[in-house]
Order: structure tokens, then sequence, then C-alpha cells
């Protein structure tokens, strides 16, 4: 079963995110945005994992999450992955708890496994781009921002089908 562990996040921020990847579409590229019900924050991405081992991960997990305190977030500002010169991917940039999230990924990847990004909300994955310049802009001139807390750890089913992945949360452990 192909699995990530993450946040997935609450719904009021789904909607403003939401918002503005309908503003996004007018900017001169070709990308594939994240849907709505998707947007979260990725600790570990674990691919295919044996269903037999879902219960040693929920049980690491559980046991992760016990030392951990809810963490606030604030979302802020448009991030370019790699970078602004060479771009895949467009996100949301963690200011406020970055640190906490990376000490609950750097603990996941350690005692689970899988593979780990610097915390961020995943936009649109950019196929191609006409003016950059416009884009650059527009990221530079956004004031979008967005709080939250994160008040668990997620582990989370990936179906891959042509509308999109479904994500389904198959294990959930709350932060102190």
């Amino acid at each position: 079963m192909r699995c990530f562990i993450g946040f997935i996040l609450p719904e009021d921020c789904k909607e403003r995110i939401f918002s503005l990847q309908q503003k996004m579409k007018n900017l001169p590229m070709k990308a594939k945005f994240v849907e709505k019900e998707n947007l979260h924050i990725c600790f570990s991405f674990l691919g295919e994992i044996d269903e037999n081992r879902i219960q040693e991960v929920k049980k690491k997990i559980d046991e992760i999450s016990s030392k951990y305190k809810k963490v606030d977030v604030v979302s802020k500002g448009i991030l370019f992955i790699p970078n602004k010169n060479y771009f895949r991917v467009l996100a949301l940039d963690i200011k406020a708890g970055k640190e906490k999230l990376t000490s609950i990924s750097n603990e996941i990847v350690q005692k689970i496994g899988g593979d780990s990004k610097p915390p961020h909300i995943t936009l649109c994955r950019v196929k191609s781009v006409w003016n950059k310049e416009e884009l650059l802009k527009f990221a530079s001139s956004s004031s979008f921002e967005i709080k939250f807390t994160v008040d668990s750890i997620q582990l989370i089913k990936s179906v891959l089908s042509r509308e999109g992945p479904k994500y389904t949360i198959i294990h959930s452990s709350k932060l102190l």
C-alpha cells in the first residue's frame, strides 16, 4: 500500500488555500494543482509498504506523538522548490512552527523511515512557465497567510487514479 506520514490540513485552511490556487490558475504556467481535499504537510513519504508492517508503523507513530506538543503553525509566502531559478513545485512556506515540525519529521524518518523534505504545503507541480518574471512578481507580492495547529500525526494511504490521488487517513495519533 502506498503511504506517507503527515497532517491533513483543517477544512477552513483548505478553503483559503483553494482560493489562492484559483488565482494562481491565471498565471502564465501549466501546472497540476493539489486537490483541495488533499492539502497537507508531509513528514515522511514511505512509498509502498507491506500491509504486515502497518501495525508496527502505527505503534511507532503513537510513540513519537506521545513526546511532542501540538504545533501552532503560520504559513506565509510562496516557496519555489528547489529554487527560484529552476522550480518544479510551488508551495506555501512554513514560517512559525517549522523547527518543531522538522524535529517531528526527523524522528519519524529515523524510527520509521521514508523520505522527508523541509515542512511546506504543496500548492502545485509546475510543468512549464511562459513568463517567469510575472510568476516571481506574483509570489513576492502575495500577502497570503494562514494559521492552524498541527494536533496529530497521521498515517495516510494514497491511491493513485486518473483524477489524482485519493488520500485516506488510516491512523491518527494526537500530539500532547
